[in-house]
C-alpha cells in the first residue's frame, strides 16, 4: 500500500513533536524504522516544504521544530543568547551569524516580529542581514534587539 506525502509529513511532524530529532538521518531512519520507505532527499524536501526549523535545546544542541506565531519571539531570544550567535554592525546592516541550521528560525522569527526599522532581511542556513531602514543606526538598533530578548 502506498502511503500519500501528506500522511509522511504527518508522521514527521509527530516525530518532531514528540522526538528531539537534530540530524536528517535521524529523522530518515525513524521513519524507515516506523515502515516508510523513504530517502535522505524526500525528507529534506519535506523539510523545505514544511517550513521546518531547528532551534536551540535547553541542553544544548538543536533540534527540528515546527514554529506557531506565539513561539517566534521566544525563539528569537534563545537564538539571539545563543554562546554561538555572532552580531555586527555596520552602518544600517546587522549582519547576526548563529549556528548552521539555524538561519531560517531566526529568519522566521525577525520577520514575525515585524520590527519597524527593517527595511529587508536575507538569510542562509547560517545567518541573517538584516538591512534597516534609512537613518536607523545598526550599533542602536542590535542594543535594542538585544535587550527585548
Amino acid at each position: 500500500m502506498r502511503r500519500s506525502k501528506q500522511e509522511r509529513q504527518q508522521a514527521i511532524k509527530s516525530l518532531i513533536n514528540n522526538e528531539q530529532i537534530q540530524r536528517q538521518e535521524d529523522l530518515v531512519q525513524k521513519l524507515n524504522e516506523a515502515g516508510w520507505e523513504v530517502t535522505q532527499a524526500t525528507i529534506s524536501r519535506d523539510i523545505t516544504e514544511m517550513q521546518l526549523v531547528k532551534v536551540p535545546l535547553p541542553t544544548g544542541g538543536f533540534a527540528y521544530a515546527m514554529m506557531s506565531g506565539s513561539d517566534y519571539l521566544g525563539q528569537l531570544g534563545r537564538i539571539l543568547k545563543e554562546s554561538t550567535t555572532e552580531i555586527k554592525t555596520q552602518a544600517n546592516m546587522v549582519m547576526i551569524r548563529v549556528a548552521p541550521g539555524t538561519g531560517p528560525a531566526l529568519k522566521t522569527a525577525l520577520e514575525e516580529a515585524d520590527l519597524t526599522d527593517v527595511f529587508g532581511l536575507i538569510g542562509d542556513d547560517a545567518g541573517v542581514l538584516v538591512i534597516l531602514n534609512e537613518g536607523v543606526w545598526a550599533r542602536q538598533f542590535a542594543t535594542d534587539l538585544m535587550a527585548k530578548a
